[in-house]
């Protein structure tokens, strides 16, 4: 069974114990789980500090064995060269502590939440046992699949590559990793063929690609619009509603609820072309771009002189950091709406 139906949340009929309820799985019973987590962590304490790992150093593959009686090898606790790890995800009123070791974390892009990224991984149970593999990276909407992902690869950044005519695409930099995950960041109480219910299931990756979405399609990409105004990477991202509509500004078309699109409070022009500011504008000109200042992220409400009808933003409206951007001032509508 291929991962992208394992993780995701809607799959085929036959498979409906992972397009309903996790808790709706009339076969199992279901646990407290608070309870079961405590379970879990335990055979998960219990792996780490009875095996240990091979590493290829120019891949990343890993393997996990056990250490046979009288056994000189180092633990997963135990090595030093890839530190394990743990960070804290708090869940349905549990707050699961999840292990997790970084071979690389990756040069490029960092996604969030609601990105798609582009994953080599491989699935283990905690007898060692694998229940799904894609060494070649698959496509996956981290919304839609299973929570310890959706928290754990944005620990991760992508890598480079490299193209020669007549060859597959080479990758490198990407990050790498392994999460061990409680079965409450999993499937919980579901099952298939080569997952147990109540199952800790081990994940080893590489993050190849991210693709950032723009859910609303208002020219601004939903990462920035779910965390801003959230600088620090360590803060949590939070699904912002700015005008109180009960719609989080990354779904919302109207951020600010003033009647115009954000869009279209986004767009500028120059010499009678139309442009729409990037989110947060480059430090210098993009000489690609003639007579368009890249610096432009989207400024505050515009201030500059008109001219033949188009308001001209002056430097202040779009470098001052922190500013209230445009599309989320109501008093602010567009100059040609």
């Amino acid at each position: 069974m291929r991962l992208r139906f394992l993780l995701s949340v809607a799959v085929v009929a036959s498979f409906m114990l992972f397009s309903c309820s996790k808790d709706n799985n009339p076969t199992i019973v279901v646990r407290d789980k608070a309870e079961q987590y405590a379970t879990d962590i335990a055979a998960i304490d219990e792996f780490i500090d009875t095996h240990y790992m091979e590493v290829d150093p120019a891949t990343y593959d890993v393997n996990f064995l056990e250490i046979p009686q009288n056994g000189t090898q180092e633990s997963i606790r135990e090595q030093t060269q890839y530190p394990l790890k743990d960070t804290l995800i708090s869940q349905d009123d549990v707050d699961y502590k999840v292990y997790f070791i970084k071979f690389r974390e990756g040069t490029q892009k960092r996604p969030t939440q609601v990105d798609s990224v582009h994953v080599a991984y491989k699935g283990i149970n905690l007898d060692l046992s694998v229940f799904d593999q894609a060494p070649v990276a698959n496509w996956f909407t981290l919304e839609t699949v299973i929570t310890g992902w959706s928290h754990m690869i944005p620990n991760f950044k992508s890598g480079t590559y490299t193209s020669v005519p007549g060859q597959p695409l080479q990758y490198d930099n990407y990050g790498a990793g392994v999460m061990f995950l409680p079965s409450g960041l999993g499937y919980f109480n579901g099952s298939s063929t080569n997952i147990s219910a109540y199952s800790p299931l081990i994940f080893s990756f590489k993050l190849i690609e991210v693709q950032y979405k723009d859910h609303d399609r208002d020219k601004i990409f939903s990462k920035d619009e779910r965390s801003f105004p959230l600088t620090n990477w360590s803060d949590n991202p939070k699904d912002f509603d700015s005008d109180g509509d009960d719609k989080a500004n990354y779904v919302d078309v109207d951020d600010d609820g003033d009647g115009f699109l954000t869009r279209n409070e986004l767009l500028y022009t120059v010499n009678g072309t139309n442009y729409y500011y990037p989110f947060n504008g480059a430090l210098v000109d993009d000489p690609s771009t003639p007579n368009v200042d890249e610096r432009r992220g989207i400024p505050r409400k515009y201030t500059g002189p008109v001219v033949n009808g188009v308001a001209t933003p002056v430097d202040e409206d779009f470098t001052a950091n922190p500013r209230l951007r445009r599309h989320l001032d109501p008093t602010a509508t567009p100059v040609n709406p």
